[in-house]
């Protein structure tokens, strides 16, 4: 016979593990040969032979009758129609009838075989034997009989019936076992490949011609993650194993498989045979390599960036700090993670802290905070401290990661500044008392006095420039330092989002949730840059510049701050009137949102008849009694600025709520 076996006509396998636990006698023979290819447990029983003694010989030498069987066995194969068939053994002390049911078995759409099914059916021969006779006795029992008949023609029938289904089931079993995506085969206990689905062809790149009978270590080159004496020892014990292992397909490419060993058992308990079903997950595993790789790259970056780092779980539990905070704070990593962060905040705003942290794990808001943190000689230290929320595919919160910067220095150089200028301040009052008091003494002096106020405008004039120079230094700092700094991390980011593009979209789309948030962060340097040097100012004169001042108080959450201008307000330049003016409404907007709480601001410039007029206007809690009279720091450097320019000054609060800060100054020519 020239057509290649198929999987029914194969002594092991899935088809054949099927067959085995069948009650019924079954075998498989070849079409032109009628050489026994295949029998179950029950088909070796009723031969009274083992299956090595039946396996290989004709059929013709096996069963009775043998030129009617060889017959029925041609006709299945001429005709490709199943046949059934009972004949009589009288080989025996006691006559046995036996039932044949023949159908054709294809490979490859192509008659590969027979499938024999037999059923001894003596006790149905005996009574119709028995139901002959019983006619014979006479036309009075002829009713009876028939009805026996009757009721054996459907016994007949339904085990007819019951076992086509069964073989349906069989094949329809085989059948799915092809539909499924990943490799299953079937070896015995020397390793040989008995079974091999579509899948395994699929993955592998053998079909099952080209693997039957072979030795599957050897075939696939298998690398073991252990010794094989202890898998082979789990199997026996346990009856399974399931294991990563490395494979060899036909092409020569090495793959990464999850195998899953399950070990057949014959009826007498003994194993018989290995099930392994294996799928593919070489690039499971590179997608995994991948992110472990991100994830070393992630925490280098971090390990090497000057500010301090730490990420968080959904419900707020610190689970990472880089080592900018060991440092720091002098504690171990694991006393970090234990609170001993917490435990570093000044007390004075822990409070604070609590109470912003746990609406942002509420609310999934930014959380944004300046705090003290307590450093290892014991020296408190002012820093910025964000903490942004990484969300899921699904929009759920899966991680918040977040950064605290030293910005000591430049809190302490700031109230440096608002100190010098105060002072500053403060002795122009003393000089303006000084003159006044002196006036009379001095009213014969009167060229000295001239040259002694022109001195003092000069001084005033140099102090002014001194004080403008030295923010223009902090913002220049902040913008060529901080700001840089910022720009190269975001550009590594984007760097790590395209590397993990194909590997790992997902967290792809988290590096560049990162990306934005430096670019939020970047945004916030950059605008705290401008407000120690007004750019804007000085490029585009006052009005834009108010307009970069309500740009900035907006990004706060839940403020609106608008710019209302004069026909002719657009006409200012860079001199020091407009200068003055802006530091003027820079501070006013500051005051309503840091004390008064405001969340709405109108800032007003025009220019009439040669004078500036500028208002801002807040929805804030208005000044306290008695703060007209005290004069905050921030009030009297506003009407230092004022006098400088030969301007006039007042705050007050207003009739609906909130405060009013005017300022009025001559304007030079456009």
């Amino acid at each position: 016979m020239t057509a290649k076996p198929s999987p029914a006509m194969i002594s092991t396998g899935p088809l054949s593990l099927c067959l085995d636990q069948a009650p019924l006698p079954m075998a498989t023979v070849e079409g032109a040969t009628h050489i026994v290819r295949y029998v179950n447990p029950a088909f070796c029983s009723l031969m009274s032979s083992p299956a090595d003694h039946l396996i290989g010989k004709p059929l013709s030498e096996l069963l009775p009758e043998k030129d009617h069987c060889v017959a029925l066995v041609d006709r299945v194969v001429r005709t490709g129609m199943p046949v059934n068939h009972t004949e009589k053994d009288a080989s025996k002390t006691h006559p046995v009838f036996w039932s044949f049911t023949m159908w054709p078995v294809l490979s490859e759409e192509r008659l590969a075989g027979v499938m024999i099914q037999v059923t001894e059916s003596t006790q149905v021969h005996e009574s119709t034997v028995a139901m002959n006779e019983a006619l014979l006795l006479g036309s009075l029992r002829q009713h009876e009989l028939t009805e026996a008949a009757e009721r054996q023609n459907i016994q007949m029938r339904g085990e007819i019936a019951a076992r086509q289904k069964t073989a349906r089931e069989l094949a329809e079993k085989a059948r799915l076992l092809d539909l499924t995506h990943d490799a299953i085969l079937v070896r015995d206990l020397e390793g040989r490949i008995s079974y091999w689905n579509h899948g395994a062809e699929e993955l592998y790149g053998w079909s099952s011609e080209e693997v039957l009978g072979k030795h599957s270590e050897v075939l696939f080159q298998t690398g073991y993650p252990m010794a094989l004496e202890q898998i082979s020892g789990e199997l026996h014990r346990t009856g399974r194993w399931t294991g990563e292992l490395i494979h060899t397909r036909r092409d020569g490419k090495r793959i990464t498989v999850l195998a899953r060993k399950t070990l057949d058992r014959d009826s007498d308990g003994n194993p018989s045979a290995v099930l392994q079903t294996i799928t593919d997950i070489t690039e499971r595993k590179r997608a995994d390599e991948a992110l472990r790789e991100a994830g070393e790259r992630f925490r280098f970056m971090a390990e090497s960036m000057p500010q301090k780092i730490f990420t968080a779980s959904p419900g707020g539990e610190v689970n990472y700090v880089n080592r900018q905070w060991t440092e720091f704070t002098g504690l171990t990593y694991a006393k970090m993670l234990d609170g001993g962060w917490l435990n570093s905040l000044h007390p004075h705003e822990i409070e604070e802290n609590a109470r912003r942290w746990s609406h942002s794990l509420e609310t999934g808001e930014t959380f944004e905070f300046e705090h003290r943190f307590r450093r290892r000689d014991g020296v408190h230290r002012w820093h910025l401290s964000r903490a942004y929320a990484m969300r899921n595919a699904e929009g759920k919160i899966a991680l918040w990661i977040g950064s605290s910067t030293d910005i000591d220095d430049m809190m302490r150089a700031q109230e440096e500044l608002m100190d010098a200028e105060a002072q500053l301040a403060d002795r122009a009052l003393q000089l303006e008392r000084l003159v006044g008091e002196r006036t009379g003494e001095l009213a014969a002096a009167h060229s000295r006095l001239l040259e002694e106020a022109e001195e003092r405008k000069r001084l005033e004039a140099e102090i002014a420039g001194a004080i403008e120079s030295e923010r223009e230094r902090l913002g220049q700092e902040l913008h060529d330092g901080l700001v840089q700094e910022l720009t190269g991390i975001a550009m590594l980011l984007h760097v790590l989002e395209h590397q993990l593009m194909k590997p790992a979209p997902e967290y792809a789309r988290e590096a560049g949730r990162l990306c934005l948030m430096l670019e939020q962060a970047h945004g916030k340097a950059r605008d705290l840059a401008k407000s120690f040097y007004p750019v804007e100012l000085e490029q585009h004169g006052l009005l834009v510049a108010l307009e970069g001042i309500a740009h900035r108080a907006r990004q706060q959450p839940g403020v609106t701050c608008q710019v209302q201008a004069g026909p002719d307000a657009a006409a200012g330049g860079r001199d020091a009137t407009s200068v003055q003016l802006f530091r003027i409404a820079q501070e006013a907007v500051r005051n309503a949102l840091r004390h008064a709480h405001a969340k709405k601001i109108v800032i007003h410039l025009s220019r009439k008849s040669g004078v500036w007029l500028l208002t801002v206007r807040d929805d804030g809690a208005g000044l306290p009694e008695g703060a007209l009279e005290a004069g905050g720091m921030g009030m009297r450097i506003m009407q230092y600025r004022a006098r400088i320019i030969k301007g006039t000054f007042s705050v007050r609060n207003a009739a609906g709520g909130g405060v009013i800060v005017s300022c009025s100054a001559p304007a030079g020519p456009p």
